[in-house]
């Protein structure tokens, strides 16, 4: 009898859903945005990936709006790349940025930073002390270790003065290091990925004090489809400039398996992705049985008295429709930890079971109009080294946020581990690079401990942390750090280079672009053509946010 019924109520489920999907096909895609595109995908082949990024202003649509915008290859939403553990990245960033209708009226220097890559902070890896000036070419060349964590991870501009134009712009993709979903929730591997990007963006002639227009992967008002029941793998990344996204989708399940490119030791379902700037996230969203629209919102996040509006926005539509999909038992892995968890790397446990050696209080602060930000008390300076750490060194650091809006800690070159916000102990999940810091209320800092492991010998070197709203990095809220070999007292004086082009390199890049292949300039191009900044502009991020990018110019010769 028992079984019976379950047969009927089963005909009369599949009756039900068939019906609600006829009525779906006439009448839930009307008023639905476009489909949410794929980004292109550039992959390593046999141990390599070549690529050339393009510069320039051109004509882009963004959130419905068409207008000329300084972006990679032509492309408001750039290719992702990427790599598997020991493949060497080969990228030619080609600087022919220029006046636009928004953000940028002219030439700029700028270079690209490899965000949540642990590869070398000297060239030609990830050095942000080498800007590429206009017209001009440079060759990056690194490799990605072979214990590298696996995940999703971004390229963007990091020139001091002009990172927030330049990624305003559109200049941010993704970079992903393969390998998570195919050794470490292994069961998933049949499962359609998806790369989501979500970007802010200042559109033409929009009021630059108001909130910033937020896309996903170029598009307000989008829709991504999916099957009753079926999942899908979504790497979501806050590639934008200075807003927050906290994405929430009523009725649809999302399960977070890896954050700012480390693994999850166990699956966690999450009311909301909370992804302050700079942050990724990879879900698995599980969708619901019952046919309809559910809406994809970022939250109303307080950034409080002096921060930037950042509203609750429907971005785009999740259209669940078409023949059930029976994931039962995906649904259930998502209860078990992750797979050959010896090949994770860093773990939070591993980090934990180390001593720490120091301790350290920095202090976030800005002015009272918001155009000048400190980090313990002291603007920007390339060439002041704010920190000194030797290699092995495990140390613990109290970030306290003093003003009154959110800040947004980011270190080059490591992960940290996140132990307590504004005293509440947090569960030791994952590492992360990326960490939000709670405004200053009633007189008490916002206050977050984390700890930072200086042990991987890769990043010995000179590299940055900043705040992550990268307004506020441009108005002087980053700092210098120096890691040190054991026996090694000093290093070599900072200095930022910018490298010139030569007048062969502009004229044979611009035929190799023409012709559709990849410009090879001398690998010691840049050493030859080094100069030292007249000054390192500091506009505010107000004045930015109006089109006031500061081309970094009047450098002079250096021998």
């Amino acid at each position: 009898m028992r079984g019976s019924i379950t047969r009927r109520s089963g005909a009369v489920l599949t009756l039900a859903l068939a019906i609600g999907g006829l009525l779906a096909s006439c009448s839930d895609d009307d008023g639905l945005g476009p489909e949410i595109p794929e980004p292109e995908i550039l992959s390593s082949r046999n141990g390599v990936l070549q690529v050339t990024l393009r510069q320039a202003p051109a004509m882009v649509t963004v959130a419905g709006r068409s207008f000329s915008s300084n972006v990679f290859n032509g492309q408001y939403i750039p290719p992702v790349l990427k790599l598997q553990r020991g493949d060497w990245l080969e990228l030619q960033l080609v600087n022919r940025i220029g006046k636009a209708d928004i953000q940028i009226d002219g030439p700029q220097a700028t270079n690209l930073h490899y965000h949540g890559m642990v590869v070398p902070p000297v060239a030609p890896g990830d050095d942000v002390f080498l800007d590429v000036g206009s017209g001009a070419a440079y060759n990056y060349r690194w490799q990605v270790p072979a214990n590298h964590a696996q995940g999703t991870h971004w390229y963007h501009p990091h020139a001091h003065g002009v990172v927030e134009p330049q990624i305003l712009s559109g200049m941010s993709g993704m970079l992903v290091v393969d390998g998570l979903i195919a050794q470490h929730y292994t069961a998933y591997s049949g499962l359609i990925e998806r790369h989501l990007l979500l970007k802010d963006i200042v559109l033409p002639g929009a009021d630059p004090s108001a909130a910033s227009t937020k896309t996903i992967n170029g598009l307000l008002g989008g829709t991504l489809r999916l099957q009753p029941g079926e999942m899908q793998v979504w790497n979501l990344g806050n590639l934008g400039a200075d807003a927050y996204f906290d994405l929430a989708i009523d009725g649809v399940q999302m399960w977070e398996i890896n954050r700012d490119g480390n693994v999850l030791i166990q699956p966690k379902l999450l009311a909301s992705v909370f992804l302050p700037p700079g942050s990724r996230s990879t879900v698995v969203v599980v969708a619901p049985l019952t046919l309809g629209r559910y809406p994809v919102r970022t939250l109303a996040v307080d950034t409080g008295p002096q921060g930037d509006p950042n509203p609750n926005v429907k971005l785009a539509s999740v259209v669940v429709s078409g023949k059930p999909l029976d994931t039962a038992a995906l649904q259930a892995r998502l209860l078990e930890p992750a797979d050959n968890q010896d090949t994770i790397g860093m773990t939070p446990a591993d980090l934990l079971a180390l001593p720490i050696t120091h301790r350290r209080v920095i202090t976030f602060s800005e002015t009272e109009d918001g155009n000048t930000f400190f980090i313990d008390g002291k603007v920007y300076d390339p060439a002041r080294d704010d920190i000194t750490v030797t290699l092995g060194a495990v140390e613990e650091w109290t970030l306290r946020n003093v003003s009154g809006e959110r800040h947004v800690f980011h270190i080059h070159q490591l992960d940290f581990l996140v132990t307590s916000v504004n005293g509440v102990e947090q569960s030791p999940d994952v590492l992360r690079d990326v960490v939000d810091l709670p405004y200053a209320q009633n007189g008490q800092p916002g206050e977050v401990k984390v700890i930072i492991p200086f042990t991987d010998p890769i990043m010995v070197g000179r590299f940055v942390f900043h705040c992550h709203i990268v307004g506020h990095e441009d108005a002087g809220m980053m700092a210098n750090l120096v890691v040190l070999t054991p026996g090694q007292s000093a290093m070599a004086p900072a200095r930022m280079r910018t490298l010139l082009p030569r007048p062969q390199q502009d004229f044979f890049g611009w035929l190799a672009w023409l012709a559709g292949r990849k410009a090879v300039p001398e690998p010691s191009l840049w050493q030859e053509s080094i100069c030292r900044p007249g000054e390192t502009p500091s506009a505010s991020r107000r004045s930015a946010r109006a089109g006031g990018g500061t081309p970094r110019v009047g450098a002079t010769l250096m021998r």
